[in-house]
């Protein structure tokens, strides 16, 4: 049942229904509750099988993967290393296919599929995903994906708008790792990255200097790959010791894995958030923020992280304008926009820093076309925190160059997005996007290095 629902993309809760709780639920899939023949027919046509399929004998759960499940996944891994993201979920589900049954292939595929959302952007899914890795972290003791998906899960919340919960679940988490003995490891920096991350998209960039201070305290202690190797293999040890054998086996693989061992996704990660506090905070250092940001991007790219690459891209963007390199910005940001690997969030914020570009290098049809493609890109998301705060950026620069009647209606859409409510007469029919009339006014130019760039 378990096997069929992650295949399906469910979650427990739905398969819930009348008189069947997701609990419940959870309960079955774990093995410590007994279905009356009821219970079986209703999950199976929510999973469209037949209730035989869901009572047929098959191998033992928590059995090793024989040599063509370890090939798959390992190939599986392989695709999403390099980026090749289809690849790897047709080698994921071919494995979970052959394998019915066998509980530590499903356990591969299940924080595979989670991070192949991740990387693409999909952070609500991922976040689903990720949590779903975790319940079974908790029915399952030799789970090996605990710290993976803890700090998987916790990533996705900050890039999902969700900072509050990012910042707990990282308090949490440094606790955890800190008892572990992992204090000084490349597991600390990535916490750190995150949590400056989140204060940095809340406009509180001395917040946000406290982790990163801490993060480059860390990080020459991590450039001994012999000494960081003796952090991971003690912590493995002391894991065994106390009887958590998925803790140590996760652990272990961080040393013995090459894929684990290459912190470049990791580094990136820092780079990337101290080059954007650089170019956020006053004065701005966009100078010492541009070579890392692009160091940042390196990092990225070679570690497969297509949407942390992306949003770092666009910092670079911001930062050539703020450096007077408007054509610059303006190429990268059509990179970015033709790109279709970038998701759909950072493709619109590259448009709407490549209108500020535009604007600046005079052609002001060019930036309102890329405001226009920007605005039909946003009413087919729907609305949440992130798609609100780009919808207000939508207004900025719609008031930049001109078009103001535009601009209050994407400021009622960014209003709207939050939950508030407006009184009727503030409220449009719908969102109109800029009139012709409207085109044929002479454009306003924007501030040249604000922070709207």
């Amino acid at each position: 049942m378990r096997r069929l629902r992650v295949a399906r993309g469910l979650r427990q809760r739905d398969l819930a229904g009348d008189n069947i709780s997701a609990s419940y639920i959870s309960f079955l899939e774990a093995d410590r509750r007994e279905p009356s023949s009821r219970v079986v027919r209703e999950i199976s046509e929510r999973l469209g099988c037949p209730p035989e399929y869901l009572l047929a004998p098959e191998p033992a759960a928590g059995s090793a993967p024989d040599r063509t499940a370890a090939a798959q996944l390992r190939l599986a891994r392989a695709a999403l290393l390099i980026g090749e993201l289809d690849d790897a979920v047709d080698g994921y589900q071919q494995a979970l296919d052959d394998n019915p049954g066998k509980e530590d292939v499903l356990e591969e595929v299940e924080f595979g599929l989670a991070r192949i959302a991740e990387l693409q952007g999909r952070y609500a899914d991922a976040v689903v995903a990720y949590e779903g890795c975790l319940r079974s972290a908790e029915n399952y003791p030799q789970y090996t994906h605990w710290l993976g998906a803890t700090l998987g899960l916790i990533r996705s919340l900050a890039r999902a708008g969700d900072g509050d919960r990012a910042l707990a679940e990282a308090e949490r988490t440094q606790e955890r790792i800190d008892a572990l003995g992992l204090a000084v490891s490349d597991v600390t920096v990535e916490l750190s990255s995150v949590v400056a991350a989140v204060w940095c998209e809340r406009g509180d960039h001395e917040a946000a200097g406290v982790p990163i201070a801490q993060a480059m305290g860390v990080l020459p202690q991590l450039s001994e790959r012999r000494q960081l190797v003796a952090v991971y293999w003690n912590a493995s040890r002391a894991a065994y010791r106390d009887g958590r054998i998925g803790h140590a086996l996760e652990l272990a693989a961080r040393v013995t894995d090459a894929d684990t061992n290459d912190y470049r996704q990791t580094f990136g990660m820092l780079r990337a958030v101290y080059g954007g506090l650089l170019i956020r905070q006053t004065p701005a250092r966009p100078e010492q923020a541009r070579e890392l940001l692009e160091q940042a991007i390196a990092d990225l790219d070679s570690a497969g992280a297509i949407a942390d690459a992306a949003r770092c891209r666009n910092d670079l963007i911001r930062c050539l304008i703020m450096q007077d390199e408007a054509q610059a910005a303006h190429r990268m940001a059509g990179e970015m926009a033709a790109d279709p690997r970038v998701p759909d969030l950072e493709r619109i914020r590259c448009r709407l820093l490549d209108t500020t570009a535009l604007s600046l290098l005079g052609d002001q049809d060019g930036a309102r076309r890329a405001c226009l493609d920007a605005q039909a890109e946003l009413d087919a998301l729907p609305d949440t925190a992130q798609s609100s705060r780009l919808w207000s950026q939508l207004g900025q620069v719609m008031t930049e160059i001109g078009e103001t009647e535009a601009a209050i209606a994407a400021y009622r859409r960014a209003i709207q997005g939050l939950g508030m409510e407006l009184p009727p007469t503030l409220l449009p029919n719908r969102p109109q996007p800029a009139t012709a009339r409207a085109a044929e006014r002479p454009a306003r130019s924007g501030n040249r290095h604000g922070s709207r760039a």
